[in-house]
Order: C-alpha cells, then sequence, then structure tokens
C-alpha cells in the first residue's frame, strides 16, 4: 500500500457547501494550508479560499496575490487568510496545481499570521 500524495499547498476546486442556502452546484478553488502530518491524519483540512478576478483590487497584509499560471491558476487570484476554515477531504473535487515556490509559500504562511495575530510583538 502506498502512502497518500502530499496535499499541503496544494490548490483543489472544492464544492460548495451542499446547506440548501448556500447556492449549490457551484465550486471555487482552495488551498490547503494545513500541516502534512495532519492532512495525512485527519478527515478534514485547513483551507483558505481564493478570490478570482483579482486584477484591480488592493491586496491586503492578510492576502496574497497569486498570477496566473501558479498552481495551474488561469486568472489571477488572492489567497484570503481571514476566511480559513476546516473542510472534509472529500469536498475537494478537482487538483489544479502545488505551490513551488518558497517566497510564494511564506508570504502566505505571513498573511496567516497577519490574520491570527500572530506576529512577533
Amino acid at each position: 500500500m502506498t502512502a497518500p500524495s502530499p496535499i499541503q499547498w496544494s490548490i483543489f476546486t472544492i464544492d460548495r457547501d451542499p446547506a440548501p442556502d448556500a447556492g449549490g452546484g457551484r465550486s471555487y478553488p482552495v488551498l490547503v494550508v494545513s500541516r502534512e502530518s495532519a492532512n495525512q491524519a485527519l478527515p478534514v483540512v485547513t483551507v483558505v479560499p481564493l478570490a478570482r478576478g483579482a486584477k484591480h483590487r488592493r491586496v491586503y497584509p492578510n492576502e496574497v496575490l497569486l498570477r496566473s499560471g501558479t498552481a495551474g491558476l488561469e486568472t489571477d487570484a488572492i489567497v484570503m487568510a481571514h476566511l480559513a476554515r476546516a473542510v472534509a477531504k472529500s469536498r475537494l473535487v478537482a487538483p489544479l496545481g502545488t505551490i513551488e515556490d518558497d517566497d510564494l509559500k511564506a508570504a502566505i504562511r505571513r498573511a496567516m499570521r497577519v490574520q491570527l495575530g500572530l506576529e512577533p510583538g
């Protein structure tokens, strides 16, 4: 038996909440940010959604701009650390790609620290 593939730093398409009033049927991209050991052990992962159409929008300290072509994205998108949440792994539908750039990973970690108030005081 082989070990599951790592999914931290991967962008997936995720189904919208199955709740009746959630506008079902549509999907959106998310980035898996949770630690890989937790991803492998738990039935949930921590994700941050990506806002599409980021061309003429301000990027705040708790956000990171991802340029089109990054990890399979067709358009620019913004990592929205302030909307982090846990979702069942079964909701991750289609993998788009993985962020490989260490500077980009560091920027996302920094945005998460800003959002959570974990910046050194």
